[in-house]
């Protein structure tokens, strides 16, 4: 696969090279990301050893940085804190999910030791952490001290605004606020060298692509949106083949060949519903669209412009479609519209639901 990019790459810079008008729109681009690239890898490390991997501090880290973040204009902020993003931040602060000290005291010890042996005990990001300490002991002074984990005293913080959290003496939300600063400098050092070249760079390539190959090819990633087209069709798999349409019959079936055990259980509704339902009634399929991380809930339209699917996952061999497209093994998943129908009709009973969206009786 990567052999294949590297040709595809050469072959694309080739006829941007040939042709001279392109070669001065486009020529910099290249360089300008291995630039960008080169200036990063030394750095690397830094922003590697700053993530903590612990959801105590990840709490303690947002509360920090959302308090400041707010009251900037949109243009000044952090990403993930535009206004767009605050509901769905909100909700995950103050999400009242379980957390366990013992497991965030090992993640946050194991976290800050990575950091003292990538970066040295003189780096600024260290020494401020430990202050002298070993990470096993700041990490258990820290969570065993805060009172994160209470919902309610998170709440308390962010409503309190920036004279809260600068008050406050909850041994966590102090780590964060001495870590903050370095952080900020990593990320605006990143996105003045790095992301800010790479962006323009990319917006480049994007053009460039478009000159040489036209509506030929499907967009290089730019976020935008865009129609796949493939077709609804099994694959080879572990020695056998993959069917490209499931029903309710393997969904039953399924259940069944594992005692009906978690995970393979299958909810009361269901269960009890099963003699309701037309079990060779299409459930799942698989189509050779080119979809990755982020395309679930697309629609999956046929030949007609009719509504036949949504997709919600991939097979295991798509995980490669964020850098190549392999037509002989990649398969979206897709639920069919027969199965909503079928349950949502006989399972649920919702007819003013089916009316609504234009489902025939």
């Amino acid at each position: 696969m990567i052999a294949k990019k590297r040709m595809e790459e050469q072959e694309f810079k080739a006829k941007i090279d040939g042709n001279p008008e392109w070669k001065k729109e486009f020529g910099s681009a290249w360089t300008s990301i291995e630039e960008a690239n080169q200036r990063y890898i030394p750095r690397a490390k830094y922003r590697i050893a700053y993530r903590l991997y612990s959801h105590l501090d990840e709490i303690a880290k947002n509360i920090v940085e959302y308090v400041a973040e707010v009251n900037k204009p949109a243009g000044e902020r952090l990403p993930g804190f535009q206004e767009a993003e605050l509901q769905t931040l909100r909700y995950q602060l103050f999400s009242p999910a379980p957390l366990y000290p013992e497991f965030e005291e090992v993640g946050l010890a194991a976290s800050l030791k990575f950091a003292l042996d990538k970066l040295g005990a003189d780096a600024p990001f260290v020494r401020t952490a430990l202050s002298g300490r070993t990470p096993e002991q700041v990490a258990a002074e820290v969570v065993s001290g805060t009172r994160l984990a209470d919902p309610a005293f998170r709440k308390q913080l962010i409503e309190g605004g920036s004279p809260a959290v600068d008050a406050s003496q909850d041994p966590l939300i102090v780590f964060e606020r001495r870590l903050d600063p370095i952080r900020r400098e990593e990320i605006a050092w990143y996105r003045n060298n790095v992301e800010a070249i790479t962006e323009r760079a990319g917006e480049q390539l994007g053009r460039a692509r478009f000159a040489v190959y036209g509506k030929a090819t499907y967009p290089d990633g730019t976020f935008t949106l865009r129609v796949s087209y493939g077709q609804v069709k099994g694959y080879s798999m572990n020695g056998t083949i993959a069917p490209p349409v499931t029903t309710f019959y393997g969904l039953y079936d399924r259940s069944e060949s594992f005692g009906k055990k978690p995970p393979f259980n299958l909810v009361e509704r269901f269960e009890v519903g099963k003699n309701k339902l037309i079990l060779a009634t299409p459930f799942d399929f698989v189509s050779s669209n080119d979809v990755i991380g982020g395309n679930s809930g697309s629609p999956v339209i046929n030949r007609e412009g009719e509504l036949v699917g949504l997709i919600f996952d991939g097979n295991i061999e798509s995980l490669a479609g964020d850098l190549v497209y392999d037509g002989r093994t990649n398969r979206a998943v897709s639920v069919h519209t027969a199965a909503m129908t079928e349950a949502l009709r006989k399972l649920y009973d919702v007819p003013p639901l089916l009316k609504e969206i234009g489902v025939a009786e």
